[in-house]
């Protein structure tokens, strides 16, 4: 199967470049907004970097000490928040005629701000301090903030998803979660959802006081197949501590650093807690890991990727299929064998020595202000940052990229086909690798077992169904199956025959299985195939017990084989009269599909010639454009003439004083 890279992820880069880090004196990265800013002399000058042309701009903002936090709202008018003091949020209207600024303090005591999120673009802020969770009305082209809604909770950290609009709190010292839901309503836009605590038992985090603690950099939210989760990683080992922390770069990241010991005796697992507004998040499913390190999350369509930063790996772990029922949790192993990201090289703009980044050596550096050279990155770089769902980071090189799958290595490292084809099934881009596999499968030297093909179509057939249990990102109709599969193969003259046959009926009994109508055209492909091979018994028998089901299309195409099987007729017969088609109904239909001759079979089989009107023929003829099919309708009705008549002329009410003048002009000489 072409198209393999041998990895099974791939770095698609975003079409932003920032200031490498060691350039700058700060940088952030915004997910709400996908902008990341980099901050220079003294803390004043901002140079912003977005995906649209109108997100990239310089601006310049107070000196008045370094920034821990800035992002820009969502909405219109925009405003800049930033943070620079642990006890306020400072809000400027940058991109007003008339400039205004706020700021937004806590209440006195001894409580300091974690973070702050804008919510439904900037109608409302979130303000996160270690004492609890502030919800504001935002008026932005006054810059007002009003408090509307305020939980206490002792809050050790705090993360917020803006693609699923959940905010999750730790209290301190424990491993008590409280989650929160954001949604526009004329009420209060947010519910907090029923706390829950996290398992920690025989884990490694323990805090000082031997309290079980729950660590930022080991919790993710995401969403699989459109339920929400909270991830946390749980390491059970007996070993050393392993050395991969976390860092934040204007949000909720994690950041691989190498150290002493990368990996520890024992295993580790990553606990999916499903999220419910009724009831406490409960453990649904967990992924199983071979051994304990600190390891990084990512989600890919639907996919968890976890990331190993020592061994350079990543396993890819899917919750829709397998896996073993414990309970009420389903337990999984990784899809695939582990497998490093595919190496990616890009070419760098050229910079000067003065503004290199201290991290390149003499001999890169060089190259860089040379002539610009294309540069292979480390994987899994102690200096990445990975982002929410599938955003990483390389602040060495300032390049952002996003995972993404490549589904023909998958393919073709799974050796379950059936497993192949669901988790195909679930994945953008997936049908093109369904074919593919599927023209692998029938591929003469290499044709698998029928009944796994079975199976096979189960999977894709069942995916059409609109009751399904899950919503199917990849859809294979007949249609597909027939042009992209059936057809190339009918063709080729090393295909067995018998054996085209036996998968045409196995698909035939999938679709049944599934209670969808087969399309006529896979009908007619396997009467063609039966027919062209002199199958005629065996195409009786399928006719005879309805594995090829009546249609009048079907019926039709009997009555053209004739000439080559003389009892289709009889058997196209039989159909229509368990399709109750009438006579003048058949002739219709068959000289709209332009099958004169067949039709004048037809009637005269069933003694019908003396009753027909000739003119429905012969204008049907005349409009074939042929004109020795027009010469063998006229002779037939002239000879019906002289039968009845003694005559060979047509009768003036029978109108077709037009085609016996046509006739004239085409075969008869003055």
């Amino acid at each position: 199967m072409a198209g393999g890279s041998g990895h099974y992820l791939e770095l698609s880069q975003v079409p932003i470049r920032f200031d490498p880090l060691d350039q700058v004196q700060s940088a952030f990265f915004d997910q709400t907004n996908f902008q990341m800013f980099c901050i220079k002399h003294g803390f004043a000058d901002v140079r912003v970097k977005g995906l649209a042309e109108e997100d990239n701009f310089k601006i310049t903002i107070p000196a008045l000490g370094p920034v821990s936090t800035i992002k820009f709202s969502p909405g219109t008018p925009r405003i800049l928040a930033l943070q620079r003091r642990k006890c306020s949020v400072e809000f400027v209207s940058i991109f007003s005629d008339d400039r205004k600024e706020q700021s937004l303090p806590i209440k006195p005591g001894n409580a300091d701000i974690i973070g702050f999120y804008w919510v439904f673009k900037n109608e409302y802020l979130v303000l996160i301090t270690s004492n609890g969770v502030e919800l504001y009305q935002c008026n932005p082209y006054r810059m007002q903030f009003k408090l509307v809604k305020n939980y206490n909770i002792p809050i050790s950290w705090a993360i917020f998803s803006p693609e699923e609009l959940v905010l999750v709190v730790c209290v301190k010292g424990s491993g008590v979660i409280y989650p929160f839901w954001f949604r526009q309503s004329v009420n209060t836009p947010v519910i907090k959802l029923p706390k829950f605590e996290v398992d920690l038992s025989n884990g490694a985090q323990q805090e000082s006081k031997g309290s079980p603690l729950v660590q930022e950099r080991d919790v993710v939210i995401m969403n699989l197949y459109g339920v929400q989760y909270v991830a946390v990683i749980r390491n059970i080992m007996t070993g050393s501590d392993a050395s991969l922390s976390r860092s934040t770069v204007g949000g909720d990241s994690s950041m691989m650093r190498s150290g002493s010991d990368s990996t520890r005796a024992g295993r580790a697992e990553v606990n999916l807690y499903q999220l419910s507004v009724d009831v406490a998040a409960k453990v649904t499913h967990i992924l199983d890991i071979d051994f304990s390190a600190r390891f990084t999350l990512s989600v890919v369509d639907n996919l968890v990727v976890v990331h190993h930063q020592h061994w350079k790996t990543s396993m890819l772990f899917d919750i829709a299929f397998g896996g073993d029922q414990v309970g009420s949790i389903k337990r999984h192993k990784a899809i695939i064998a582990p497998l490093s990201i595919a190496p990616i090289k890009f070419t760098p703009p050229k910079i000067s020595p003065r503004d290199s980044p201290r991290s390149v050596d003499k001999v890169s550096m060089e190259s860089l202000c040379d002539t610009p050279v294309e540069i292979f990155p480390e994987l899994y770089s102690t200096k990445w940052i990975f982002f929410q769902p599938n955003v990483v980071i390389d602040v060495q090189y300032g390049v952002i990229w996003r995972l993404r799958l490549n589904l023909v290595t998958i393919s073709s490292m799974m050796n379950d086909k059936s497993d192949m084809v669901q988790l195909l099934l679930h994945r953008e881009g997936g049908k093109d690798v369904i074919l593919s596999v599927f023209q692998d499968c029938l591929e003469p030297g290499r044709q698998i077992n029928l009944s796994v093909l079975g199976v096979m179509f189960d999977l894709i057939n069942q995916a059409q169904r609109p009751d399904a249990d899950m919503k199917y990102k990849v859809v294979i109709t007949q249609r597909d199956m027939y042009t992209r599969l059936f057809i190339p193969f009918e063709d080729r003259k090393d295909m067995p025959y018998r054996f085209l046959v036996a998968v045409l009926i196995e698909y035939i009994r999938s679709l049944n299985k599934a209670q969808l109508q087969v399309e006529h055209f896979i009908f007619e492909l396997l009467m063609n195939i039966l027919v062209e091979n002199k199958c005629f018994y065996q195409l009786h028998q399928f006719l005879q017990y309805h594995i090829i089901s009546d249609s009048k299309h079907l019926a039709t195409i009997l009555l053209s084989k004739e000439l080559i099987y003389s009892p289709a007729t009889q058997l196209a017969m039989d159909m229509f009269k368990r399709l109750a088609i009438a006579d003048g109904e058949l002739i219709d239909i068959l000289l709209s599909r332009g099958q004169i001759l067949t039709a004048l079979r037809y009637i005269k089989a069933t003694e019908r010639i003396d009753t027909v009107t000739a003119k429905q023929f012969l204008e049907a003829a005349a409009n074939e454009d042929d004109a020795m099919l027009f010469y063998t309708v006229y002779k037939f009705f002239e000879e019906r003439n002289v039968r009845l008549r003694k005559k060979p002329e047509f009768l003036p009410e029978e109108q077709c004083q037009i085609y016996e003048e046509m006739f004239r002009k085409l075969f008869v000489k003055n």
